[in-house]
Protein backbone atom coordinates (compact mmCIF):
# COMPACT_ATOMS: atom_id res chain seq x y z
CA UNK A 1 0.00 0.00 0.00
CA UNK A 2 0.93 3.41 -0.94
CA UNK A 3 -0.11 6.57 0.53
CA UNK A 4 -0.23 9.51 -1.67
CA UNK A 5 0.28 12.40 -0.74
CA UNK A 6 -2.55 14.33 -3.08
CA UNK A 7 -1.45 18.09 -3.19
CA UNK A 8 2.01 16.88 -4.93
CA UNK A 9 0.67 15.35 -7.90
CA UNK A 10 -2.93 17.26 -8.33
CA UNK A 11 -3.27 19.59 -11.60
CA UNK A 12 -3.49 22.74 -10.00
CA UNK A 13 -4.64 26.04 -11.61
CA UNK A 14 -4.66 29.56 -10.22
CA UNK A 15 -6.68 32.69 -10.73
CA UNK A 16 -5.93 36.18 -9.34
CA UNK A 17 -8.03 38.76 -10.18
CA UNK A 18 -6.42 42.08 -9.04
CA UNK A 19 -9.22 44.12 -10.72
CA UNK A 20 -12.91 44.00 -10.39
CA UNK A 21 -14.30 42.36 -14.03
CA UNK A 22 -17.58 43.16 -14.63
CA UNK A 23 -19.98 39.15 -14.72
CA UNK A 24 -21.35 39.65 -18.30
CA UNK A 25 -19.79 40.77 -21.35
CA UNK A 26 -21.07 43.61 -23.32
CA UNK A 27 -18.89 44.55 -26.81
CA UNK A 28 -18.62 48.33 -27.37
CA UNK A 29 -17.41 50.17 -30.65
CA UNK A 30 -14.19 50.35 -30.61
CA UNK A 31 -11.42 51.51 -33.40
CA UNK A 32 -7.88 49.86 -32.27
CA UNK A 33 -4.65 48.85 -33.83
CA UNK A 34 -2.99 45.64 -32.14
CA UNK A 35 0.92 45.11 -32.70
CA UNK A 36 2.38 41.73 -31.73
CA UNK A 37 6.02 41.31 -30.46
CA UNK A 38 8.22 42.18 -33.23
CA UNK A 39 5.73 44.57 -34.61
CA UNK A 40 6.15 46.73 -31.51
CA UNK A 41 8.63 49.25 -31.32
CA UNK A 42 11.41 47.85 -29.24
CA UNK A 43 11.15 50.59 -26.84
CA UNK A 44 7.49 49.96 -25.89
CA UNK A 45 7.70 46.57 -25.96
CA UNK A 46 11.18 46.73 -23.55
CA UNK A 47 9.14 48.62 -21.41
CA UNK A 48 6.10 46.43 -21.28
CA UNK A 49 8.16 43.71 -20.61
CA UNK A 50 10.56 45.00 -18.05
CA UNK A 51 7.24 46.02 -16.05
CA UNK A 52 5.74 42.49 -16.40
CA UNK A 53 8.54 40.75 -15.41
CA UNK A 54 9.79 43.24 -12.66
CA UNK A 55 6.39 42.12 -11.54
CA UNK A 56 6.42 38.58 -12.15
CA UNK A 57 9.67 37.60 -10.64
CA UNK A 58 7.79 40.02 -7.55
CA UNK A 59 5.07 37.90 -7.15
CA UNK A 60 7.37 34.36 -7.69
CA UNK A 61 10.14 35.90 -5.01
CA UNK A 62 10.15 35.91 -1.25
CA UNK A 63 7.98 38.54 -1.00
CA UNK A 64 5.38 38.40 -2.70
CA UNK A 65 3.36 41.58 -1.50
CA UNK A 66 5.47 44.08 -3.03
CA UNK A 67 4.06 43.37 -6.21
CA UNK A 68 0.79 45.81 -5.18
CA UNK A 69 3.17 48.62 -5.98
CA UNK A 70 3.39 47.72 -9.22
CA UNK A 71 -0.95 47.55 -9.32
CA UNK A 72 -2.75 50.60 -10.75
CA UNK A 73 -4.74 52.45 -8.44
CA UNK A 74 -8.30 50.68 -9.47
CA UNK A 75 -5.99 47.30 -8.98
CA UNK A 76 -5.22 47.65 -5.79
CA UNK A 77 -8.87 48.68 -4.69
CA UNK A 78 -9.67 45.23 -4.86
CA UNK A 79 -7.16 43.96 -1.77
CA UNK A 80 -4.62 44.95 0.04
CA UNK A 81 -0.54 44.21 -0.38
CA UNK A 82 -0.94 41.99 2.88
CA UNK A 83 -4.06 39.91 1.61
CA UNK A 84 -2.25 39.73 -1.71
CA UNK A 85 0.84 38.42 -0.65
CA UNK A 86 -0.84 35.53 1.30
CA UNK A 87 -2.91 34.63 -1.50
CA UNK A 88 0.09 34.16 -3.84
CA UNK A 89 2.37 32.47 -1.14
CA UNK A 90 -0.38 30.17 -0.98
CA UNK A 91 -0.82 29.50 -4.80
CA UNK A 92 3.34 29.38 -5.16
CA UNK A 93 3.78 26.74 -2.40
CA UNK A 94 1.13 24.52 -3.54
CA UNK A 95 2.20 24.68 -6.93
CA UNK A 96 6.21 25.79 -7.40
CA UNK A 97 8.80 26.43 -7.14
CA UNK A 98 8.79 28.18 -10.68
CA UNK A 99 12.02 28.34 -12.69
CA UNK A 100 13.00 30.15 -16.26
CA UNK A 101 10.59 32.58 -16.46
CA UNK A 102 10.26 34.59 -19.59
CA UNK A 103 8.52 36.59 -21.91
CA UNK A 104 6.56 34.02 -24.52
CA UNK A 105 4.36 37.06 -26.29
CA UNK A 106 4.02 41.04 -25.63
CA UNK A 107 0.75 42.98 -27.15
CA UNK A 108 0.45 46.29 -27.70
CA UNK A 109 -2.86 48.07 -28.09
CA UNK A 110 -3.31 51.66 -29.48
CA UNK A 111 -6.55 53.60 -30.47
CA UNK A 112 -9.61 54.11 -28.92
CA UNK A 113 -12.62 52.01 -27.40
CA UNK A 114 -16.09 53.13 -26.28
CA UNK A 115 -18.72 50.78 -23.66
CA UNK A 116 -17.77 48.36 -20.88
CA UNK A 117 -16.74 44.51 -22.68
CA UNK A 118 -14.56 45.70 -25.72
CA UNK A 119 -12.05 43.51 -26.83
CA UNK A 120 -9.44 44.04 -29.20
CA UNK A 121 -8.29 41.14 -31.74
CA UNK A 122 -4.89 40.24 -31.82
CA UNK A 123 -2.24 38.10 -33.84
CA UNK A 124 -2.90 35.80 -36.67
CA UNK A 125 -6.59 34.83 -37.57
CA UNK A 126 -4.79 31.56 -39.20
CA UNK A 127 -5.32 28.32 -37.04
CA UNK A 128 -6.00 29.79 -34.63
CA UNK A 129 -3.17 31.83 -34.01
CA UNK A 130 -4.95 34.97 -32.58
CA UNK A 131 -6.36 36.20 -28.87
CA UNK A 132 -8.86 38.28 -27.87
CA UNK A 133 -8.21 40.72 -25.05
CA UNK A 134 -9.78 43.27 -23.11
CA UNK A 135 -9.53 46.88 -24.02
CA UNK A 136 -10.38 50.26 -22.02
CA UNK A 137 -11.09 53.34 -23.38
CA UNK A 138 -7.38 54.70 -23.05
CA UNK A 139 -4.80 55.45 -25.89
CA UNK A 140 -2.87 52.85 -25.12
CA UNK A 141 -2.63 49.55 -23.04
CA UNK A 142 -0.82 45.84 -23.04
CA UNK A 143 -0.80 42.17 -21.95
CA UNK A 144 2.18 40.56 -21.83
CA UNK A 145 2.62 36.33 -21.18
CA UNK A 146 5.17 34.81 -18.86
CA UNK A 147 6.28 31.40 -19.76
CA UNK A 148 7.82 29.67 -16.56
CA UNK A 149 8.56 25.66 -15.93
CA UNK A 150 7.55 23.78 -12.35
CA UNK A 151 7.84 20.34 -11.98
CA UNK A 152 5.38 19.10 -14.32
CA UNK A 153 3.93 21.86 -16.03
CA UNK A 154 4.70 24.89 -17.92
CA UNK A 155 2.97 27.77 -16.57
CA UNK A 156 1.24 30.95 -18.44
CA UNK A 157 1.61 34.30 -16.03
CA UNK A 158 -0.80 37.01 -18.08
CA UNK A 159 -1.24 39.94 -17.34
CA UNK A 160 -2.79 43.44 -18.16
CA UNK A 161 -0.55 46.88 -18.19
CA UNK A 162 -2.63 50.57 -18.26
CA UNK A 163 -0.47 53.16 -18.63
CA UNK A 164 0.52 55.28 -15.46
CA UNK A 165 2.33 58.84 -16.17
CA UNK A 166 5.23 57.62 -17.87
CA UNK A 167 4.84 54.00 -16.54
CA UNK A 168 3.18 51.06 -16.47
CA UNK A 169 1.47 49.01 -13.87
CA UNK A 170 -0.46 46.02 -13.56
CA UNK A 171 -3.80 46.12 -13.91
CA UNK A 172 -5.00 42.48 -14.25
CA UNK A 173 -3.12 39.36 -13.08
CA UNK A 174 -3.58 35.67 -14.07
CA UNK A 175 -1.68 32.45 -13.36
CA UNK A 176 -2.63 29.09 -15.21
CA UNK A 177 -1.21 25.79 -16.49
CA UNK A 178 -0.25 26.36 -19.98
CA UNK A 179 0.70 22.35 -20.51
CA UNK A 180 0.87 19.17 -18.92
CA UNK A 181 3.52 16.96 -18.74
CA UNK A 182 4.96 18.82 -21.72
CA UNK A 183 1.11 18.23 -23.80
CA UNK A 184 0.31 21.90 -25.04
CA UNK A 185 -3.37 22.46 -25.96
CA UNK A 186 -2.86 22.07 -29.80
CA UNK A 187 -1.34 18.31 -28.49
CA UNK A 188 -4.32 17.80 -26.38
CA UNK A 189 -6.55 18.59 -28.97
CA UNK A 190 -4.85 16.59 -31.01
CA UNK A 191 -4.96 13.54 -28.80
CA UNK A 192 -8.77 14.12 -28.16
CA UNK A 193 -9.93 13.95 -31.53
CA UNK A 194 -8.04 11.24 -32.26
CA UNK A 195 -10.09 9.32 -29.34
CA UNK A 196 -13.15 11.09 -30.22
CA UNK A 197 -12.73 9.38 -33.90
CA UNK A 198 -11.79 6.07 -32.21
CA UNK A 199 -14.71 5.80 -30.68
CA UNK A 200 -13.27 6.19 -27.12
CA UNK A 201 -15.10 8.86 -25.96
CA UNK A 202 -14.22 8.42 -22.38
CA UNK A 203 -10.82 9.34 -22.89
CA UNK A 204 -11.90 11.88 -25.57
CA UNK A 205 -14.36 13.83 -22.69
CA UNK A 206 -11.43 13.65 -20.15
CA UNK A 207 -8.96 14.90 -22.76
CA UNK A 208 -10.78 17.97 -23.41
CA UNK A 209 -11.46 18.76 -19.66
CA UNK A 210 -7.92 19.09 -19.35
CA UNK A 211 -7.65 21.18 -22.36
CA UNK A 212 -9.98 23.07 -20.39
CA UNK A 213 -7.54 24.10 -17.88
CA UNK A 214 -4.57 24.91 -19.89
CA UNK A 215 -6.51 27.12 -22.37
CA UNK A 216 -7.78 29.25 -19.18
CA UNK A 217 -6.23 32.73 -19.28
CA UNK A 218 -9.13 33.89 -17.19
CA UNK A 219 -11.58 36.34 -18.39
CA UNK A 220 -9.53 39.25 -19.94
CA UNK A 221 -7.40 37.41 -22.24
CA UNK A 222 -8.91 34.18 -24.85
CA UNK A 223 -6.65 31.99 -27.07
CA UNK A 224 -8.52 31.09 -30.49
CA UNK A 225 -7.78 27.74 -29.95
CA UNK A 226 -10.19 27.92 -26.98
CA UNK A 227 -13.45 28.65 -29.03
CA UNK A 228 -12.73 25.57 -31.42
CA UNK A 229 -11.90 23.88 -28.08
CA UNK A 230 -15.01 24.41 -26.45
CA UNK A 231 -17.24 23.57 -30.02
CA UNK A 232 -16.02 20.35 -29.98
CA UNK A 233 -16.36 19.92 -26.35
CA UNK A 234 -19.86 20.69 -26.52
CA UNK A 235 -20.75 18.62 -29.88
CA UNK A 236 -18.83 15.38 -28.02
CA UNK A 237 -21.55 13.00 -26.76
CA UNK A 238 -20.16 12.30 -23.46
CA UNK A 239 -19.95 8.74 -21.96
CA UNK A 240 -23.06 7.85 -19.46
CA UNK A 241 -20.78 7.78 -16.36
CA UNK A 242 -19.95 11.54 -17.35
CA UNK A 243 -23.69 12.73 -17.99
CA UNK A 244 -24.80 14.98 -15.45
CA UNK A 245 -23.20 16.41 -12.81
CA UNK A 246 -21.17 15.06 -9.94
CA UNK A 247 -21.30 13.04 -7.68
CA UNK A 248 -21.66 10.38 -10.15
CA UNK A 249 -23.50 6.86 -9.24
CA UNK A 250 -21.12 4.58 -11.18
CA UNK A 251 -22.17 0.53 -12.03
CA UNK A 252 -18.78 -1.22 -13.32
CA UNK A 253 -18.26 -4.98 -13.67
CA UNK A 254 -21.41 -5.45 -11.30
CA UNK A 255 -20.56 -2.95 -8.30
CA UNK A 256 -21.54 0.86 -7.74
CA UNK A 257 -19.21 3.14 -6.83
CA UNK A 258 -20.43 7.02 -6.04
CA UNK A 259 -16.99 9.34 -7.72
CA UNK A 260 -17.39 12.73 -6.07
CA UNK A 261 -14.59 13.72 -8.78
CA UNK A 262 -12.34 12.94 -11.74
CA UNK A 263 -9.66 15.19 -13.22
CA UNK A 264 -6.38 14.50 -15.73
CA UNK A 265 -3.37 15.10 -13.84
CA UNK A 266 0.53 14.81 -14.90
CA UNK A 267 3.68 13.28 -13.48
CA UNK A 268 7.06 12.59 -14.56
CA UNK A 269 5.88 13.23 -17.92
CA UNK A 270 3.10 10.79 -17.97
CA UNK A 271 -1.01 11.81 -18.17
CA UNK A 272 -2.99 9.94 -15.47
CA UNK A 273 -6.64 10.01 -13.83
CA UNK A 274 -7.62 10.70 -10.55
CA UNK A 275 -10.78 9.67 -9.21
CA UNK A 276 -12.53 10.75 -6.03
CA UNK A 277 -14.13 8.56 -4.09
CA UNK A 278 -16.23 9.37 -1.13
CA UNK A 279 -16.82 6.66 1.61
CA UNK A 280 -19.98 6.73 4.27
CA UNK A 281 -17.96 5.01 6.79
CA UNK A 282 -13.94 4.60 7.71
CA UNK A 283 -12.32 2.05 9.36
CA UNK A 284 -8.58 1.66 8.56
CA UNK A 285 -6.26 2.78 5.50
CA UNK A 286 -6.61 -0.93 5.03
CA UNK A 287 -10.08 -1.24 4.18
CA UNK A 288 -10.05 2.28 2.34
CA UNK A 289 -7.46 0.51 0.06
CA UNK A 290 -9.47 -2.82 -0.62
CA UNK A 291 -12.02 0.24 -1.80
CA UNK A 292 -9.86 1.68 -3.85
CA UNK A 293 -8.49 -1.33 -5.47
CA UNK A 294 -11.90 -2.69 -6.24
CA UNK A 295 -12.74 0.54 -7.47
CA UNK A 296 -10.04 0.62 -10.13
CA UNK A 297 -9.95 -3.00 -11.18
CA UNK A 298 -13.85 -2.46 -12.28
CA UNK A 299 -12.73 0.83 -14.39
CA UNK A 300 -10.29 -0.90 -16.25
CA UNK A 301 -12.82 -4.18 -16.42
CA UNK A 302 -15.25 -1.38 -18.23
CA UNK A 303 -12.85 1.03 -19.69
CA UNK A 304 -9.74 -0.80 -21.07
CA UNK A 305 -9.06 1.34 -23.71
CA UNK A 306 -8.05 4.33 -20.96
CA UNK A 307 -4.35 2.80 -21.40
CA UNK A 308 -4.34 4.28 -24.99
CA UNK A 309 -4.21 7.56 -23.26
CA UNK A 310 -3.64 7.26 -19.35
CA UNK A 311 -0.30 5.59 -18.39
CA UNK A 312 -1.99 5.07 -14.57
CA UNK A 313 -4.93 5.74 -12.14
CA UNK A 314 -5.33 6.95 -8.68
CA UNK A 315 -8.44 6.35 -6.75
CA UNK A 316 -8.64 8.28 -3.58
CA UNK A 317 -11.10 6.75 -0.93
CA UNK A 318 -12.13 10.23 1.11
CA UNK A 319 -13.23 9.76 4.76
CA UNK A 320 -17.06 10.53 5.77
CA UNK A 321 -15.97 13.66 7.68
CA UNK A 322 -14.12 15.15 4.55
CA UNK A 323 -10.85 14.98 7.12
CA UNK A 324 -8.52 13.10 4.67
CA UNK A 325 -8.60 10.12 3.02
CA UNK A 326 -5.93 7.11 1.39
CA UNK A 327 -5.05 7.13 -1.90
CA UNK A 328 -4.05 4.12 -4.31
CA UNK A 329 -1.91 4.30 -7.45
CA UNK A 330 -1.99 1.88 -10.51
CA UNK A 331 0.84 1.73 -13.19
CA UNK A 332 -1.09 0.21 -16.59
CA UNK A 333 2.57 -1.32 -17.42
CA UNK A 334 3.57 -2.56 -13.27
CA UNK A 335 0.35 -2.68 -11.87
CA UNK A 336 -0.53 -1.47 -7.93
CA UNK A 337 1.80 -0.21 -6.20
Amino acid sequence: MKKIALGAILVIVAAIALAFMSGSVRFGVHAYACQTDDEIAQAHRSALDDTAMAFVRTVLGPNPDAAYAIMTQEAQTSTTAEALGTKLKTIIRSSGPYKNAHVAHTYLITGASTGQGAHAICGSLANDGWVSVAIKPTLSQGYVVVSAQTKNNDWALTLWLLPAGNEWRVHYFHMGISSIVGRTPETLLSLARQERDSGHNFNATMLFAGLTGVIDRGPVFQLGIAQTAQKEARDLERPSELQGSPPFMWNLNGGEYTVAQISSIGVDNRLGLIFMLPQTSWTSEQDADTKNRAFITAFIATHPDYSRVFSFLVARALKPDSSGGFGTVYDSEKGFD
